[in-house]
């Protein structure tokens, strides 16, 4: 039997002060399939620049910015800021407060906004790819968190490797047909101070969606070693986290597992 061969159409799109990477997995990499994802950029640039005006705290005419000075028209005309409050709020009561969207008293959500939109985007523009012949899966990127999805009964898988901060040393392997994944280290962990004093040095959260998964990497950094491992638990994550006395440790569905290599649906 003859092994499928995989091509990969890649497209950069430099938008919200990083850099977003579109993958196209196919069998067959022929100018259509290059059209189409040419096609697919344009669009999702077009909305990236929209929410980059919309939530940006450094443009003084963003909601956000408006927000903050106490105007309330967003929260009550604006459905995509009502949908990014909400989440906010919601995060921080599912995090115990571990994650919040305050800082210095004004509300931010600069930590979330960048995984609502990949969630956003690729649902609109990516996984309806994978109703077009030879696309085997799509993938969405911007530094060290993706989304990706993969056709209905294709045996392909997206390999993921976690490195260690700021190495290309391999900590783990996820092979993954569909879901979210977010990697919160030492070196990214900006906006949510850390909560409690710790050894954990980088989270990496598994979900079916990029926003859940952010927010939960950024809240076992804030919580720690101490307290996040009661977290796995009660919320049945998966991912793993890496802390100076204990290492490397996985998880799955609220279980420690030991596994270097995780084979997801």
């Amino acid at each position: 039997m003859t092994e499928t061969k995989y091509y990969y159409l890649t497209s950069a799109i430099k938008q919200m002060n990083t850099t977003f990477n579109i993958v196209l997995a196919t069998t067959n990499p022929d100018e259509s399939i290059q059209h189409i994802l040419d096609d697919t950029k344009h669009h999702i640039e077009m909305d990236l620049h929209e929410i980059d005006d919309d939530f940006s705290i450094e443009k003084k005419d963003s909601m956000v910015s408006k927000f903050q000075k106490g105007d309330q028209d967003p929260l009550i005309n604006s459905e995509p800021f009502q949908l990014v409050y909400d989440k906010t709020i919601i995060a921080e009561q599912m995090t115990q407060h571990y994650y919040s969207a305050y800082f210095n008293g004004k509300y931010d959500p600069t930590g979330i906004i960048k995984g609502w939109a990949m969630e956003r985007l690729f649902d609109s523009y990516l996984k309806p790819l994978l109703s077009i012949d030879d696309i085997e899966g799509v993938s969405f990127k911007s530094g060290e968190n993706i989304k990706l999805a993969t056709r209905r009964n294709s045996d392909y898988r997206w390999s993921v490797n976690i490195n260690k901060p700021n190495t290309d040393t391999n900590l783990s392997s996820y092979y993954l047909q569909n879901g979210a994944i977010a990697t919160v280290n030492n070196l990214n962990f900006e906006k949510v101070p850390r909560s409690r004093a710790s050894e954990m040095e980088q989270v990496t959260i598994l979900s079916g969606d990029l926003t859940d998964s952010v927010v939960w990497a950024n809240a076992g950094i804030s919580a720690g070693t101490e307290l996040f491992p009661e977290m796995i638990v009660r919320a049945d994550l998966t991912g793993m986290f890496v802390d100076k006395k204990l290492g490397i440790v996985n998880f799955r569905d609220g279980s420690v597992s030991t596994n270097k290599k995780i084979f997801l649906k």
